[in-house]
């Protein structure tokens, strides 16, 4: 087989999911069938996790919206030629600003065009016109994919972010962890307004009444595009609750599936999270999630019997799913654990889903 040529376009320096959920593709994508390339800034601080061969051209995608049309124009036609020096068959844009960069490709090469759409947006222009740019549309998840325009649906084919399994991942004992005190509890993310960060506080305020022996760990900071304000008001929260013992605000992370292994629970209460990559990293951990009814994480949560959805923001039903977790039997809270972690570990093994991508490509190249 001939190999062909695929280039990736992210503008992100800084490691999100979007940018983790490229690594883990870039290295489980068949070397042998396809040469690689990656456009991305020059100070970008992930590269190093890339263990496949990737060609890397360093280029900086700025804000659209703040910078000028010819600084645009200048960089698509700067794409273009990158197209045409590397005989470049398939653009695969990554994340939400690279789709705008690559979308006139299509138009002025040749070439193939994938959007690998990893985010939410209430926009006519970005759910109804970007859509037409492209041969194809990746979405993370199937409220994703509803988000756009019936037209731009046709073409969009759903593949969930993935986790990378080489390696091997030293995990708590469930009955160790089962036995142990505190009863721990984390959520993990960026510390921005769409986690609802506030309404898990007030959850865990109204369970503090049943006496636990509890912490909440918030592992996370502001650093991609948080909001120091929506800290300090977090912080003052968790203050005027009394609760400054119980809830600890932890930072980042670089390995967060070691802390949720030893977690009894974790909760993703975010507002239409696109996908939830902190939930299959937490099912994968043998940690049960608890999840609001609100964008894709209930599709994993219904997928893997990993975990409890509740009606969206509410802090009751919250409280009470928490209880309902920690108070279980161990027989019971051990076949939660293992039927969420056997789930996730067969469908979102990104080695597998990767072949879904490879066959994409393929199906294009046609």
């Amino acid at each position: 087989m001939i190999k062909r040529n695929i280039l990736y376009v992210t503008h992100s320096p800084k490691k999100g999911g979007a940018e983790q959920s490229l690594i883990h593709l870039l290295n489980n994508i068949n070397n042998k069938n396809f040469n690689l390339y990656l456009v991305c800034p020059a100070n970008t601080e992930y590269l190093n996790e890339i263990d496949s061969s990737v060609k890397l051209i360093h280029m900086n995608l700025g804000s659209i919206k703040q910078g000028s049309v010819f600084k645009y124009l200048k960089d698509v036609w700067k794409l273009k030629r990158i197209i045409s020096k590397y005989n470049i068959h398939i653009v695969h844009a990554n994340g939400w600003r690279a789709p705008w960069y690559v979308g006139p490709l299509k138009i002025i090469t040749n070439v193939k065009t994938i959007w690998h759409h990893r985010d939410k947006f209430e926009s006519k222009i970005y759910n109804n016109i970007l859509p037409k740019f492209f041969n194809n549309i990746i979405c993370i998840s199937h409220f994703v994919k509803s988000t756009l325009s019936t037209k731009g649906q046709k073409k969009t084919k759903v593949i969930y972010n993935g986790i990378d399994l080489k390696d091997n991942i030293e995990l708590l004992d469930i009955k160790k962890k089962y036995e142990s005190a505190p009863i721990t509890i984390g959520t993990f993310g960026r510390i921005v307004e769409w986690k609802r960060l506030e309404s898990i506080i007030s959850a865990m305020d109204i369970f503090n009444k049943e006496n636990h022996d509890w912490q909440l760990y918030v592992v996370g900071d502001i650093a991609i595009d948080g909001n120091q304000e929506y800290l300090d008001a977090l912080k003052s929260q968790v203050k005027d609750c009394g609760l400054s013992e119980k809830v600890i605000f932890y930072g980042h992370t670089s390995n967060p599936l070691e802390l949720m292994s030893k977690c009894h629970v974790t909760i993703n209460f975010a507002d239409r999270e696109p996908f939830g990559r902190v939930v299959i990293e937490s099912l994968l951990a043998k940690t049960p999630v608890i999840v609001a009814n609100s964008g894709g994480a209930p599709e994993i949560v219904s997928d893997t019997s990993g975990g409890i959805i509740v009606e969206d923001n509410n802090s009751f039903q919250l409280a009470n799913a928490v209880e309902e977790i920690v108070t279980m039997d161990y027989v019971n809270y051990e076949k939660l654990c293992e039927t969420g972690y056997k789930n996730v570990y067969e469908k979102y093994n990104m080695k597998k889903l990767a072949l879904n991508v490879e066959s994409l490509y393929l199906a294009l190249l046609k």
